[in-house]
């Protein structure tokens, strides 16, 4: 391990820093690029391609799970970024329409895809996954593309017929605006949430937008797991984002970061939902908006081992982590990501 050195808290408390407590556990980057830079442009590269085919997968997977029925129902994906997955479960299923939000288009915000034509990048996703995946997803034909993915639970096989043709529509808008569409979905999807403030606001508006018995998948990177601060906003400290004060973050980043400080610190508290939101609290909100959990899949990530060893190399971990956020629990800590189903109360 390279050397150690420490950030002194507030109260006096001497916290462990070092690259090895954060750089071996982030995905690779661009070559040429720092792990803190957002994509180049160019192409997707293949490691792209393969994520989002597994997040096609995990989906269809989820709703055959849940029983969700899909056929000619409407879906509505928030925060879709490029619009890819909303496209590509509207080809691959027997979905009847689909729709996609997001209130930045590519390149407009820090975890963006890189600027592309949609259309094109459509058509090679979709020519992609008829290669590795003909007639049925099925994980072990892309497997060679998930190493360096943080997964645990792979979904099952799931046969899928081609339709084509479908309508797609892309508006820029926000997750608490979904009500602004003046359409009725049957299915929501969110994969973002981690990027967006005020839950209880997505939830209102969605149930605005709702059909009867409607269902709301979301797939929730949580602020509480060891990278919840994403690769823009980590501290190379052990969960050192639950560790430190808002005001000891800002000081740390200064003293650590100096060249990037400014933006490290903006992502951290514009970029992230903030204030920060554990899952109890997520199902609490849904219920209130009329939203009961049907299904949840809590899928750590596969350093888990090595992310408990890491707590020891804090005096007091525990301790610390109940002062500054009592009601997360360590399943929380520990968690990857959720994959949860909602469906509405008539």
């Amino acid at each position: 391990m390279n050397d150690i050195v420490h950030f002194v808290k507030d109260n006096g408390v001497r916290l462990p820093v070092s690259d090895d407590f954060l750089l071996p556990y982030l995905n690779p980057t661009s070559p040429g690029t720092n792990y803190w830079d957002s994509p180049p442009p160019g192409t997707a590269s293949e490691r792209q391609r393969g994520r989002v085919l597994l997040q096609v997968h995990q989906v269809v997977d989820l709703m055959r799970r849940a029983g969700v029925e899909t056929r000619g129902k409407s879906l509505l994906d928030i925060g879709t970024g490029n619009g890819m997955i909303p496209r590509l479960l509207l080809e691959f299923t027997d979905l009847g329409s689909a729709w996609g939000i997001d209130p930045f288009l590519d390149g407009e915000h820090k975890s963006s895809w890189q600027v592309h034509d949609r259309d094109e990048l459509f058509v090679e996703l979709v020519e992609f996954i008829k290669k590795q995946c003909p007639e049925r997803f099925e994980f072990e034909r892309y497997a060679h593309l998930m190493g360096d993915q943080h997964f645990s639970i792979r979904p099952a096989v799931a046969p899928y017929s081609q339709e084509s043709g479908k309508p797609f529509r892309f508006a820029k808008v926000g997750g608490h605006d979904v009500h602004e569409l003046g359409e009725k979905f049957d299915i929501f999807y969110a994969k973002a949430i981690d990027h967006i403030s005020d839950w209880a606001g997505i939830f209102e508006s969605v149930a605005a937008s709702s059909n009867p018995g409607a269902v709301f998948i979301i797939k929730h990177f949580s602020f509480f797991s060891f990278l919840g601060p994403h690769r823009y906003s980590s501290t190379n400290i052990p969960w050192g984002h639950l560790l430190l004060t808002d005001d000891e973050y800002r000081r740390f980043a200064k003293e650590f970061h100096a060249d990037r400080a400014e933006q490290m610190i903006e992502f951290y508290f514009e970029g992230l939902a903030y204030p920060r939101t554990p899952m109890s609290r997520l199902v609490k909100t849904a219920l209130d908006h009329g939203y009961l959990l049907q299904l949840v899949v809590n899928e750590p990530l596969r350093n888990v081992a090595e992310f408990y060893s890491l707590t020891r190399s804090v005096e007091n971990f525990w301790g610390l982590v109940a002062e500054n956020w009592p009601d997360v629990s360590a399943e929380e800590l520990f968690s990857g990501r959720y994959h949860m189903i909602f469906r509405k109360m008539d």
